[in-house]
């Protein structure tokens, strides 16, 4: 008998682990994908608004090249680093046209490619193919394009994929841009939310249309509002979001559910798919959403918000950990690029420490991290000095 239990007991361990590192998984994909948006984006605007400023003196260089030095010693982003933003920004003049798929190193590389139509064929082989960075180099350097042009064989279309709902909903929405005061109601969100909708659509993410707020639904006798209520194109389904700016209760999700239900009998057309709905409140408690949720988690998502911007040490430590789970580093190059200092510079030897290996596995390692714009490299021999970018 005890012997019996211990073998269940075993058996029944597996099978939590297995649910734990599934989760696990599956939640640092979505943080990687969250915080890779957030800095193709982050470098979007600051692209745009430099180079709004520069054409403002008619793109003169002695100017452009005075306020990119200045921002690179203000800000701690160095000059070429800047250069390359600005570019960015100039070959993807719409936000719109960015794609999710692809990581700012993969910007980086294809901002290089001068002609439209080349660079338009390595996006989509990227998205297509999944191509890690350096993939995309050597493809790049062999001059696949232009073979393919010989060959007469141009994908120019990325295939269209439809999202996952996993994909397109966030753990933690960012509404600092509301402004809202410090004794808020559920009514001064919502109209902060209608008055800034341009704002909040990009929050939400690619896909989202408005349909309205307060939208009206009769059940019985009595008449219900839903806060806010969106459709989502990709996914063809409605997306009902309940704004709530106290900490998440289970009441919340019978609410929704049944906003669902009616919507799934009453609302929906048939080419439709099933509608999806989103509590957005102030503060919840992991445990309570997954006990609350149950069967329900693929059909009800709760996240919560924030009003103000997150402080500079965890947008830099987010920027660091964006950097050490890119998959296209080794293993190596990934921990020891995440240890090493983000403030002040670090030599060779720094590297050759902190990593356990020999000078010249040091040198060819900063060679590829400086190559993959990981770091940047200043002064000659001795003097030489690296940083994160």
């Amino acid at each position: 008998m005890k012997n019996e239990l211990q073998k269940i007991s075993k058996q029944a361990y597996e099978f939590l682990l297995a649910d734990i590192r599934s989760i696990l998984d599956a939640q640092a994909k979505r943080n990687e994908k969250a915080t890779n948006q957030i800095k193709v984006q982050t470098y979007w605007l600051i692209g745009e608004r430099i180079y709004r400023e520069i054409l403002r003196y008619g793109e003169r260089a002695p100017y452009g090249k005075q306020i990119i030095f200045m921002l690179s010693k203000d800000v701690g982003i160095s000059v070429s680093q800047l250069n390359s933003i600005i570019q960015f920004y100039k070959t993807y003049p719409v936000v719109q046209h960015l794609s999710p798929e692809l990581t700012w190193s993969h910007y980086f590389v294809l901002i290089s490619v001068q002609d439209r139509t080349s660079r338009s064929f390595y996006e989509t082989q990227v998205i297509s193919n999944r191509w890690s960075v350096r993939e995309l180099q050597q493809r790049i350097k062999d001059n696949e394009y232009e073979n393919c042009c010989k060959e007469k064989k141009l994908p120019l279309s990325p295939p269209r994929r439809i999202p996952q709902i996993t994909e397109i909903i966030k753990n933690t929405y960012d509404l600092g841009f509301l402004a809202l005061s410090s004794e808020y109601t559920e009514q001064d969100m919502e109209k902060a939310l209608i008055n800034h909708i341009g704002r909040f659509l990009l929050e939400l993410g690619y896909g989202f249309s408005f349909v309205g707020s307060q939208y009206k639904i009769f059940i019985g006798d009595q008449i219900h509002r839903i806060d806010l209520l969106f459709f989502h194109i990709p996914l063809s389904c409605y997306v009902i979001v309940d704004l709530k700016i106290e900490k998440f209760c289970d009441l919340f999700v019978g609410q929704m559910n049944k906003y669902l239900t009616y919507f799934r009998e009453r609302e929906c057309y048939p080419y439709m798919k099933d509608p999806i709905g989103l509590i957005i409140c102030k503060e919840k408690e992991i445990n309570e959403v997954h006990y609350a949720l149950g069967r329900l988690s693929e059909e009800i998502f709760v996240a919560d918000y924030r009003l103000g911007l997150p402080k500079e040490e965890e947008l830099v430590q987010a920027l660091n950990q964006f950097s050490a789970l890119h998959s296209d580093l080794p293993p190596r190059q990934s921990r020891v690029i995440q240890t090493l200092p983000t403030d002040k510079p670090f030599s060779i030897h720094d590297y050759q420490k902190i990593a356990g290996i020999s000078l010249a596995t040091a040198r060819r390692d900063l060679k590829e991290l400086s190559e993959a714009q990981k770091i940047t490299r200043s002064g000659q021999g001795k003097k030489t000095i690296y940083r994160h970018v």
